[in-house]
């Protein structure tokens, strides 16, 4: 009997040994069209990485084009494990995110995207408690936010000063609503998405975004006029917002999976995916036509009054949402701006050294049952 017995459980341990891994078939559902350089570029590099790193357990499936869910129906949406992932920006839903929206609104002058993308991820991941517990109230695990390059004004009329903002219709979202309002423009709430048909029908005149949006969301044949000036960058857009049962139920390797990768998804996700497109996509609006504009004094004007005007104002608004020591993690904020500054100038615009150094400043350092 014992012989039996003794064989049986090594032919199950067997077997159980023998058995395939089952996949776990997951759905990222993203808002942005299916050439956006988040969906051509970042995403799938990253969704590869982590299927060779989990032995195929994780595959992730990219659906874009909102068909699953909106930019503002995001959280809901993974709240609600309609998808099990996608991409989020706190300025859509500043009620269930306030922290992360208050990182948001700030706007960074200048142009150091790597250095403001780098300072917006320890930002999140290791000095906000408050980010962490709004994800946990909304179901939620986050990690992976990209920067964009400083925004600029994509516009279908002439526009090549501030006076010429004067009674425009300008797509805004974060800090960017205050900036138009102050430049005398009506700031017009919609995702980049919505305001392809929004220029196009004269809904609003001008774009305040990325210059790669010239591609990525189809304005490209709708823009006259590009002002090149740079009026701030303002993030993280968070790529990696999952619900949160899906990633419990992901074994230690395969979580691990995900944040060993993040650091080289988001220095692609910023440089590949932004600064590379951006210059490519100057040279297409040349070609095609748009007429570039560099701005000056005005707009110089413009942006010194946000910077010196925001803080109070973010701390008014988040405080009335419910996070506590706003003024303290703004400060954090700009500790953080400032090294990562200095950290910028020797990882320029090398994807590895970016990576290498979000490792060791960062997601190395990410506990995950702390996320």
């Amino acid at each position: 009997m014992k012989n039996v017995v003794y064989g049986t459980v090594l032919v199950t341990a067997v077997a159980l040994t023998a058995a395939p891994t089952v996949a776990k078939d997951l759905v990222y559902g993203s808002w942005m069209g299916a050439n956006a350089s988040t969906n051509a570029i970042t995403l799938p590099r990253y969704f590869d990485r982590i299927r060779e790193a989990t032995g195929g357990s994780i595959n992730w499936t990219l659906v874009p084009g909102g068909q699953l869910a909106s930019g503002p129906g995001t959280v809901d949406a993974v709240k609600g494990n309609l998808i099990d992932g996608g991409t989020t920006m706190a300025p859509y839903t500043p009620r269930e995110l306030p922290a992360t929206n208050a990182i948001f609104t700030r706007t960074v002058a200048g142009n150091d995207v790597v250095g403001t993308a780098g300072a917006m991820n320890e930002l999140m991941l290791l000095n906000c408690p408050q980010c962490l517990a709004e994800y946990k109230r909304n179901e939620a695990v986050a990690f992976g936010g990209y920067n964009t390059t400083p925004y600029l004004l994509m516009c279908k009329p002439e526009v090549s000063t501030v006076a010429d903002l004067s009674g425009t219709k300008v797509r805004a979202s974060g800090g960017g609503v205050e900036i138009m309002t102050l430049a005398g423009a009506t700031p017009v709430a919609m995702s980049p998405a919505e305001a392809t048909s929004a220029l196009e029908r004269g809904v609003v005149d001008c774009v305040m975004g990325s210059l790669a949006w010239l591609r990525n969301y189809g304005y490209m044949d709708i823009t006259k006029h590009v002002v090149e000036f740079p009026l701030g960058m303002a993030g993280p857009p968070i790529l990696m917002y999952l619900n949160r049962d899906v990633w419990e139920d992901m074994t230690d390797v395969e979580r691990q999976a995900h944040i060993d990768n993040a650091a080289e998804l988001v220095a692609v996700g910023t440089i590949t995916a932004q600064i590379d497109i951006d210059a490519e996509v100057k040279v297409k609006a040349l070609e095609s036509g748009i007429t570039f504009h560099q701005g000056g004094a005005d707009f110089a004007a413009v942006i010194d009054q946000r910077v010196q005007d925001q803080e109070a104002h973010i701390i008014e608004i988040a405080t009335q949402a419910g996070v506590e020591d706003v003024a303290g993690l703004l400060a954090k904020y700009t500790e953080l701006l400032a090294k990562w500054n200095a950290l910028s100038t020797d990882i320029g615009m090398d994807v590895g050294k970016f990576t290498e150094a979000l490792n060791a400043e960062v997601y190395s350092k990410i506990d995950l049952d702390a996320l």
